[in-house]
């Protein structure tokens, strides 16, 4: 049987006073987030974590329910397994609720966030995302992005309309194009993948990718070292980069049951 075990590790950066960063992980559920606030003063604290809130309550109470639950939030595909519908739906429920809560209390007015989502499906991996915060797959020796950032240098629906060398891409590149709660309705990508032992999952914010080069991380992801080293190696190295945001790290790990304990002591590092 395999198993996703897991280390996460969060900092507010160099350049800032609070951390508007929020990550939750739960081997249990097989669930792993990371969201990135935006808004200005306390709004992108706020905005992260009723994302991972929301979505891990969500998980938590309808992960083994029936799909035809009432109560469920009003999406559906039929083309989805349960485990896909109900990552969606809490991604969409989460978007609203930050929406909801932007519109009804003027200190929090255009607050938002990003999200990026890993969920256990049986041997697969449900792989989901909004904004630029991103998910890699480092498997044997090689690190590949499982995510498109929602960024207008990026996102694929503004390819071939906006010329990559223009000034408009020089000035509005990082710009996000999707983010949650900016609007009542988001289109979260999906990526299901069929993990295999010793796959190794990256969740982070951009306070770690902007500072570390991609390859620099994937030589981390492969060293033989604890989870947890490794998490905080790589806030280490975005600090030493920088620092100019915040920095959030899950590292996911998929194991076989007779590994298990191995990893456990090396996640521990005793």
């Amino acid at each position: 049987m395999k198993k996703l075990v897991a280390a996460a590790g969060t900092h507010p950066g160099l350049k800032r006073s609070n951390n508007e960063d929020s990550h939750f992980i739960h081997d249990g559920l097989g669930l792993f987030v990371v969201a990135d606030g935006m808004g200005g003063a306390a709004s992108g604290e706020v905005a992260s974590r009723i994302v991972v809130e929301t979505m891990s309550d969500y998980v938590r109470r309808y992960g083994h329910q029936p799909q035809a639950d009432g109560d469920r939030y009003h999406f559906h595909d039929e083309h989805l397994s349960p485990k896909a519908n109900t990552l969606i739906q809490a991604i969409l429920l989460s978007n609203a609720v930050v929406y909801e809560s932007a519109h009804e209390n003027r200190q929090h007015q255009g607050m938002g966030s990003t999200v990026a989502a890993l969920l256990q499906d049986g041997d697969r991996v449900l792989i989901a995302n909004v904004g630029d915060s991103r998910i890699f797959r480092h498997r044997e020796t090689v690190l590949e992005r499982m995510t498109i950032d929602h960024r207008f240098s990026d996102d694929p629906q503004f390819k071939n309309v906006i010329d990559p060398n223009s000034t408009m891409m020089a000035s509005m590149g990082n710009t996000l194009t999707r983010a949650m709660g900016i609007k009542e309705m988001v289109a979260p990508d999906l990526n299901i993948q069929t993990f295999q032992d010793g796959d190794i999952y990256l969740l982070c914010s951009d306070g770690l990718t902007d500072m570390v080069a991609e390859d620099v991380i994937g030589t981390v992801l492969g060293l033989d070292r604890a989870l947890q080293q490794k998490v905080d190696d790589l806030i280490e190295l975005a600090l030493a980069g920088g620092g100019r945001d915040n920095i959030t790290v899950v590292i996911v790990q998929c194991v076989t049951t007779g590994r298990l304990k191995g990893l456990l002591d090396r996640l521990t590092g005793s």
